[in-house]
Protein backbone atom coordinates (compact mmCIF):
# COMPACT_ATOMS: atom_id res chain seq x y z
CA UNK A 1 0.00 0.00 0.00
CA UNK A 2 0.96 3.97 -0.51
CA UNK A 3 0.71 6.30 2.50
CA UNK A 4 0.33 9.36 0.65
CA UNK A 5 1.07 12.60 2.65
CA UNK A 6 0.08 15.43 0.55
CA UNK A 7 1.19 18.70 0.51
CA UNK A 8 0.98 21.19 -1.62
CA UNK A 9 4.73 20.58 -2.76
CA UNK A 10 4.38 16.79 -2.96
CA UNK A 11 1.10 17.74 -5.25
CA UNK A 12 3.42 19.43 -7.65
CA UNK A 13 5.93 16.87 -7.91
CA UNK A 14 6.51 14.82 -10.44
CA UNK A 15 8.37 12.19 -8.73
CA UNK A 16 5.09 12.20 -6.26
CA UNK A 17 3.02 11.71 -9.29
CA UNK A 18 5.28 8.96 -10.54
CA UNK A 19 5.35 6.84 -7.08
CA UNK A 20 1.12 6.86 -7.29
CA UNK A 21 0.83 6.34 -10.67
CA UNK A 22 2.99 3.49 -10.05
CA UNK A 23 0.69 2.21 -7.04
CA UNK A 24 -2.09 3.01 -9.14
CA UNK A 25 -1.21 0.45 -11.93
CA UNK A 26 -0.33 -2.43 -9.52
CA UNK A 27 -3.32 -2.03 -7.83
CA UNK A 28 -2.31 -0.91 -4.69
CA UNK A 29 -4.21 0.64 -1.87
CA UNK A 30 -3.48 4.22 -1.57
CA UNK A 31 -4.52 6.20 1.97
CA UNK A 32 -3.86 10.35 1.17
CA UNK A 33 -3.63 12.09 3.88
CA UNK A 34 -4.53 15.41 2.79
CA UNK A 35 -2.44 18.45 4.75
CA UNK A 36 -3.25 21.00 1.90
CA UNK A 37 -6.61 21.49 0.30
CA UNK A 38 -5.11 23.52 -2.31
CA UNK A 39 -6.54 21.82 -5.94
CA UNK A 40 -4.85 19.09 -7.52
CA UNK A 41 -3.19 18.80 -10.84
CA UNK A 42 -5.38 16.70 -13.25
CA UNK A 43 -2.60 13.80 -13.77
CA UNK A 44 -2.78 13.52 -9.48
CA UNK A 45 -6.65 14.14 -9.48
CA UNK A 46 -7.19 11.43 -11.87
CA UNK A 47 -5.34 8.74 -9.45
CA UNK A 48 -6.97 9.89 -6.87
CA UNK A 49 -10.23 10.89 -7.58
CA UNK A 50 -11.99 8.01 -6.27
CA UNK A 51 -9.89 6.92 -3.53
CA UNK A 52 -11.57 7.49 0.32
CA UNK A 53 -8.83 10.30 1.89
CA UNK A 54 -8.33 11.65 5.21
CA UNK A 55 -8.52 15.11 5.74
CA UNK A 56 -5.99 16.76 8.11
CA UNK A 57 -6.07 20.72 7.10
CA UNK A 58 -5.49 21.15 11.08
CA UNK A 59 -1.87 19.32 10.17
CA UNK A 60 -0.18 16.20 12.25
CA UNK A 61 -2.15 16.56 15.27
CA UNK A 62 -2.18 13.47 17.29
CA UNK A 63 -6.04 13.10 16.71
CA UNK A 64 -5.25 13.50 12.98
CA UNK A 65 -2.14 10.84 13.36
CA UNK A 66 -4.18 8.43 15.06
CA UNK A 67 -6.71 8.45 12.49
CA UNK A 68 -4.31 8.02 9.58
CA UNK A 69 -2.21 5.06 11.68
CA UNK A 70 -5.92 3.55 12.41
CA UNK A 71 -6.46 3.42 8.47
CA UNK A 72 -3.65 1.85 7.82
CA UNK A 73 -3.73 -1.17 10.00
CA UNK A 74 -7.09 -1.28 9.04
CA UNK A 75 -5.74 -1.35 5.52
CA UNK A 76 -2.71 -3.89 5.90
CA UNK A 77 -5.60 -6.35 7.47
CA UNK A 78 -6.93 -6.31 4.54
CA UNK A 79 -10.85 -4.32 5.27
CA UNK A 80 -11.19 -1.86 1.71
CA UNK A 81 -13.15 -0.10 3.98
CA UNK A 82 -10.98 2.69 4.93
CA UNK A 83 -13.36 5.43 6.62
CA UNK A 84 -11.80 8.84 5.61
CA UNK A 85 -13.68 12.17 5.52
CA UNK A 86 -16.34 12.83 2.53
CA UNK A 87 -15.47 10.61 0.17
CA UNK A 88 -19.21 9.19 -0.41
CA UNK A 89 -20.06 13.09 -1.86
CA UNK A 90 -16.50 12.97 -4.09
CA UNK A 91 -16.93 9.66 -5.64
CA UNK A 92 -20.54 10.45 -6.78
CA UNK A 93 -19.39 14.00 -8.11
CA UNK A 94 -16.22 12.20 -9.99
CA UNK A 95 -18.34 8.97 -11.38
CA UNK A 96 -21.12 11.37 -12.86
CA UNK A 97 -18.64 13.94 -14.41
CA UNK A 98 -16.64 10.96 -15.68
CA UNK A 99 -19.87 9.84 -17.05
CA UNK A 100 -20.60 13.14 -18.95
CA UNK A 101 -16.96 13.12 -20.28
CA UNK A 102 -17.73 9.44 -22.02
CA UNK A 103 -20.76 10.46 -23.19
CA UNK A 104 -19.59 14.00 -25.23
CA UNK A 105 -16.29 11.79 -26.33
CA UNK A 106 -18.17 9.09 -27.74
CA UNK A 107 -20.42 11.31 -29.35
CA UNK A 108 -17.11 13.32 -30.47
CA UNK A 109 -15.89 9.91 -31.99
CA UNK A 110 -18.89 8.67 -33.76
CA UNK A 111 -18.85 12.54 -35.66
CA UNK A 112 -15.21 12.12 -36.29
CA UNK A 113 -15.61 8.57 -38.17
CA UNK A 114 -18.70 10.05 -40.20
CA UNK A 115 -16.78 13.26 -41.19
CA UNK A 116 -13.78 10.58 -41.41
CA UNK A 117 -15.59 8.46 -44.16
CA UNK A 118 -16.86 11.51 -46.13
CA UNK A 119 -13.35 12.88 -46.96
CA UNK A 120 -12.12 9.40 -47.48
CA UNK A 121 -15.04 8.78 -50.53
CA UNK A 122 -14.02 12.63 -51.66
CA UNK A 123 -10.18 11.82 -51.84
CA UNK A 124 -10.86 8.21 -53.23
CA UNK A 125 -12.73 9.63 -56.16
CA UNK A 126 -10.93 12.52 -56.55
CA UNK A 127 -7.68 10.22 -57.26
CA UNK A 128 -5.13 12.12 -55.61
CA UNK A 129 -1.64 9.78 -55.08
CA UNK A 130 2.24 10.48 -54.10
CA UNK A 131 4.81 8.48 -53.85
CA UNK A 132 8.32 8.89 -53.15
CA UNK A 133 12.14 6.98 -53.22
CA UNK A 134 13.73 5.83 -49.75
CA UNK A 135 17.89 6.30 -50.20
CA UNK A 136 17.91 2.21 -49.88
CA UNK A 137 16.09 0.78 -52.46
CA UNK A 138 12.49 0.99 -50.51
CA UNK A 139 9.78 2.85 -51.21
CA UNK A 140 8.44 4.93 -48.07
CA UNK A 141 4.44 5.08 -47.54
CA UNK A 142 2.61 7.61 -49.87
CA UNK A 143 2.57 10.57 -48.32
CA UNK A 144 -0.52 10.74 -45.84
CA UNK A 145 -3.04 13.20 -46.23
CA UNK A 146 -3.35 16.01 -43.93
CA UNK A 147 -4.44 14.74 -40.40
CA UNK A 148 -4.16 11.41 -41.48
CA UNK A 149 -1.36 8.99 -39.72
CA UNK A 150 0.86 7.58 -42.06
CA UNK A 151 2.42 3.73 -41.12
CA UNK A 152 5.61 2.84 -39.99
CA UNK A 153 8.30 2.55 -42.52
CA UNK A 154 10.82 -0.17 -42.70
CA UNK A 155 14.30 1.02 -43.78
CA UNK A 156 15.66 -1.17 -45.59
CA UNK A 157 19.32 0.20 -45.61
CA UNK A 158 19.32 -1.24 -42.31
CA UNK A 159 15.72 -2.87 -40.78
CA UNK A 160 14.83 -0.01 -38.54
CA UNK A 161 11.14 0.65 -38.47
CA UNK A 162 10.73 4.58 -38.29
CA UNK A 163 7.44 6.45 -37.71
CA UNK A 164 6.27 9.74 -38.69
CA UNK A 165 6.31 13.37 -36.68
CA UNK A 166 4.16 15.31 -38.12
CA UNK A 167 4.72 19.62 -38.02
CA UNK A 168 3.57 21.77 -35.50
CA UNK A 169 4.88 24.13 -32.39
CA UNK A 170 6.14 23.82 -28.99
CA UNK A 171 7.55 25.24 -26.09
CA UNK A 172 11.46 23.88 -25.95
CA UNK A 173 13.21 23.76 -22.51
CA UNK A 174 12.17 23.76 -19.04
CA UNK A 175 8.92 22.41 -18.71
CA UNK A 176 5.96 24.53 -16.93
CA UNK A 177 5.89 23.55 -13.31
CA UNK A 178 8.97 21.50 -13.44
CA UNK A 179 11.24 22.43 -10.37
CA UNK A 180 13.75 20.22 -11.29
CA UNK A 181 15.14 22.06 -14.08
CA UNK A 182 18.90 23.62 -14.99
CA UNK A 183 19.86 26.85 -16.90
CA UNK A 184 21.03 24.86 -19.05
CA UNK A 185 17.54 23.95 -20.06
CA UNK A 186 16.62 27.48 -20.46
CA UNK A 187 14.96 30.34 -21.55
CA UNK A 188 12.62 28.20 -22.52
CA UNK A 189 11.37 29.48 -26.05
CA UNK A 190 8.68 28.48 -28.71
CA UNK A 191 9.50 26.46 -31.78
CA UNK A 192 8.06 25.86 -34.96
CA UNK A 193 9.32 22.48 -36.68
CA UNK A 194 7.67 23.27 -40.51
CA UNK A 195 8.38 20.13 -42.11
CA UNK A 196 7.33 16.58 -40.74
CA UNK A 197 9.87 13.89 -40.82
CA UNK A 198 10.25 9.94 -40.21
CA UNK A 199 12.61 9.54 -36.77
CA UNK A 200 13.26 5.58 -35.47
CA UNK A 201 11.00 3.93 -33.43
CA UNK A 202 13.41 3.31 -31.36
CA UNK A 203 17.40 3.62 -30.97
CA UNK A 204 19.93 2.01 -33.77
CA UNK A 205 19.99 -1.58 -32.52
CA UNK A 206 23.49 -3.93 -32.51
CA UNK A 207 21.62 -5.56 -35.35
CA UNK A 208 21.31 -2.54 -37.21
CA UNK A 209 24.26 -1.31 -36.62
CA UNK A 210 26.49 -4.76 -37.39
CA UNK A 211 24.12 -4.87 -40.83
CA UNK A 212 26.04 -1.38 -41.49
CA UNK A 213 28.96 -1.98 -39.44
CA UNK A 214 29.84 -5.36 -42.14
CA UNK A 215 29.95 -3.14 -45.10
CA UNK A 216 32.07 0.02 -43.62
CA UNK A 217 34.94 -1.49 -41.70
CA UNK A 218 33.25 -0.24 -38.55
CA UNK A 219 33.83 -2.42 -35.26
CA UNK A 220 30.34 -3.04 -33.77
CA UNK A 221 30.28 -3.91 -29.60
CA UNK A 222 29.18 -7.38 -28.71
CA UNK A 223 25.78 -7.55 -27.00
CA UNK A 224 22.19 -8.91 -28.17
CA UNK A 225 20.87 -7.67 -30.95
CA UNK A 226 18.01 -6.16 -29.96
CA UNK A 227 19.97 -3.76 -27.06
CA UNK A 228 20.89 -0.19 -28.23
CA UNK A 229 24.03 0.30 -29.99
CA UNK A 230 26.19 2.22 -27.87
CA UNK A 231 30.25 3.10 -27.54
CA UNK A 232 29.68 5.01 -30.87
CA UNK A 233 30.86 8.67 -30.93
CA UNK A 234 28.74 11.41 -32.36
CA UNK A 235 30.63 11.61 -35.48
CA UNK A 236 30.53 7.54 -36.45
CA UNK A 237 26.27 8.31 -35.28
CA UNK A 238 26.22 10.97 -38.03
CA UNK A 239 28.27 8.99 -40.29
CA UNK A 240 25.70 5.99 -39.92
CA UNK A 241 22.43 7.86 -40.10
CA UNK A 242 23.90 8.99 -43.49
CA UNK A 243 24.88 5.94 -44.68
CA UNK A 244 21.50 4.72 -44.11
CA UNK A 245 20.01 7.43 -46.17
CA UNK A 246 19.37 9.66 -42.65
CA UNK A 247 20.90 12.49 -40.88
CA UNK A 248 20.99 12.89 -37.21
CA UNK A 249 17.63 14.42 -35.76
CA UNK A 250 18.50 17.91 -34.53
CA UNK A 251 18.13 19.01 -30.79
CA UNK A 252 14.62 20.75 -31.55
CA UNK A 253 13.39 17.89 -33.89
CA UNK A 254 14.13 15.37 -30.60
CA UNK A 255 12.51 17.07 -28.18
CA UNK A 256 9.17 18.09 -29.78
CA UNK A 257 9.48 14.21 -30.96
CA UNK A 258 9.97 12.80 -27.04
CA UNK A 259 6.88 14.70 -25.54
CA UNK A 260 4.94 13.50 -28.00
CA UNK A 261 2.66 16.53 -27.96
CA UNK A 262 3.03 16.52 -23.99
CA UNK A 263 3.74 20.13 -22.30
CA UNK A 264 4.72 18.43 -19.00
CA UNK A 265 8.45 16.82 -18.14
CA UNK A 266 7.46 12.94 -18.92
CA UNK A 267 5.23 11.75 -21.18
CA UNK A 268 3.55 9.37 -18.99
CA UNK A 269 4.28 7.81 -15.32
CA UNK A 270 7.89 7.40 -15.34
CA UNK A 271 8.19 3.30 -14.63
CA UNK A 272 6.16 2.40 -16.82
CA UNK A 273 7.94 4.87 -20.15
CA UNK A 274 11.70 4.25 -18.66
CA UNK A 275 14.49 2.31 -17.75
CA UNK A 276 16.01 4.37 -15.23
CA UNK A 277 17.62 4.62 -11.64
CA UNK A 278 14.17 3.25 -9.97
CA UNK A 279 14.38 0.17 -12.05
CA UNK A 280 16.78 -0.74 -14.43
CA UNK A 281 18.83 -2.75 -12.33
CA UNK A 282 21.94 -0.68 -13.41
CA UNK A 283 22.03 -2.20 -16.82
CA UNK A 284 20.62 -1.45 -20.14
CA UNK A 285 17.85 -3.41 -21.58
CA UNK A 286 16.72 -4.82 -24.78
CA UNK A 287 14.48 -1.86 -26.92
CA UNK A 288 11.09 -1.35 -26.52
CA UNK A 289 10.32 -2.93 -23.90
CA UNK A 290 8.60 0.06 -21.98
CA UNK A 291 5.43 2.08 -22.99
CA UNK A 292 6.09 4.60 -26.18
CA UNK A 293 4.91 8.51 -26.48
CA UNK A 294 1.97 9.20 -28.76
CA UNK A 295 3.99 9.57 -32.04
CA UNK A 296 5.01 5.46 -31.07
CA UNK A 297 8.34 6.16 -29.68
CA UNK A 298 9.93 3.85 -27.59
CA UNK A 299 12.72 4.38 -24.86
CA UNK A 300 13.22 8.07 -25.76
CA UNK A 301 13.27 8.74 -21.99
CA UNK A 302 16.35 6.55 -20.11
CA UNK A 303 17.69 3.23 -21.36
CA UNK A 304 20.32 5.09 -23.12
CA UNK A 305 21.24 8.69 -23.92
CA UNK A 306 20.99 9.68 -27.54
CA UNK A 307 22.96 12.04 -29.83
CA UNK A 308 21.83 15.08 -31.61
CA UNK A 309 23.43 17.13 -34.07
CA UNK A 310 23.66 20.45 -32.35
CA UNK A 311 26.45 22.13 -30.75
CA UNK A 312 26.27 22.39 -26.73
CA UNK A 313 25.86 25.87 -25.36
CA UNK A 314 24.84 26.47 -21.69
CA UNK A 315 21.72 28.39 -22.73
CA UNK A 316 19.64 29.01 -25.99
CA UNK A 317 20.06 31.50 -28.43
CA UNK A 318 16.71 31.71 -29.21
CA UNK A 319 17.32 33.70 -32.74
CA UNK A 320 19.14 30.88 -34.02
CA UNK A 321 18.02 28.26 -36.49
CA UNK A 322 16.39 25.28 -34.70
CA UNK A 323 16.23 22.79 -37.46
CA UNK A 324 17.11 22.45 -40.97
CA UNK A 325 20.85 23.38 -42.24
CA UNK A 326 21.78 26.50 -40.35
CA UNK A 327 22.07 24.22 -37.33
CA UNK A 328 25.13 24.44 -35.54
CA UNK A 329 27.06 21.28 -35.35
CA UNK A 330 30.08 20.71 -32.63
CA UNK A 331 32.89 20.82 -35.57
CA UNK A 332 35.14 22.99 -33.54
CA UNK A 333 38.12 21.02 -31.58
CA UNK A 334 36.82 22.47 -28.45
CA UNK A 335 33.05 22.55 -29.25
CA UNK A 336 30.54 19.63 -27.22
CA UNK A 337 27.53 18.41 -28.59
CA UNK A 338 24.46 17.60 -26.85
CA UNK A 339 22.93 13.90 -25.81
CA UNK A 340 19.29 13.99 -24.52
CA UNK A 341 17.06 11.75 -22.84
CA UNK A 342 19.17 9.68 -19.77
CA UNK A 343 20.27 6.75 -19.40
CA UNK A 344 19.89 3.49 -16.93
CA UNK A 345 21.55 4.56 -13.97
CA UNK A 346 20.15 8.17 -14.32
CA UNK A 347 17.72 9.65 -11.52
CA UNK A 348 14.31 10.47 -12.50
CA UNK A 349 15.39 13.77 -12.81
CA UNK A 350 17.94 13.38 -15.40
CA UNK A 351 15.60 11.60 -17.45
CA UNK A 352 12.99 14.73 -17.95
CA UNK A 353 12.56 15.56 -21.68
CA UNK A 354 14.07 18.94 -21.20
CA UNK A 355 17.38 17.57 -19.77
CA UNK A 356 20.25 17.71 -21.89
CA UNK A 357 23.88 16.68 -21.19
CA UNK A 358 27.46 17.58 -22.95
CA UNK A 359 29.41 15.81 -24.03
CA UNK A 360 32.88 15.50 -26.37
CA UNK A 361 32.05 14.47 -29.67
CA UNK A 362 35.18 11.62 -29.67
CA UNK A 363 33.01 9.99 -26.19
CA UNK A 364 32.14 6.68 -27.20
CA UNK A 365 30.00 6.02 -24.04
CA UNK A 366 28.13 2.38 -22.91
CA UNK A 367 25.71 5.29 -22.00
CA UNK A 368 24.83 6.91 -25.32
CA UNK A 369 23.15 5.67 -28.73
CA UNK A 370 21.11 6.98 -31.08
CA UNK A 371 18.40 7.15 -33.41
CA UNK A 372 18.52 8.62 -36.93
CA UNK A 373 15.74 10.93 -38.20
CA UNK A 374 15.00 10.77 -42.36
CA UNK A 375 13.03 13.79 -44.59
CA UNK A 376 12.62 11.64 -47.21
CA UNK A 377 8.41 11.20 -48.32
Amino acid sequence: MLVLLLTEHAAASPHVLSEVGHAFNGKKRIIPFRLSVAPMPEDLEYFLSLTQWLDAPEGCTDGNLKRLTDATRVALAGDKNVHGTGPAKQKARWLTVAIAVLVVIAGAFVAWRWHRASVGKATSSAGVTATSSTPGNGVVPETPQAGAKPKPWVNPADSQTYVWIPPGEFNMGCSESDSECTDDEKPTHPVSIDRGFWLGQTEVTLSAYRKYAGGHGATAPGGAGDMPATEVSWAEAKTYCAAVGGRLPTEAEWEYAARGGRPGAYYGVVPEIAWYAGNSGDAPHPVGKKKPNAYGLYDVLGNVREWVLDRYYNKYDVAAPATGDGVEQPLAPNASTVARGGFWESEAAAIRVSHRSALETNTADPSVGWRCASDHR
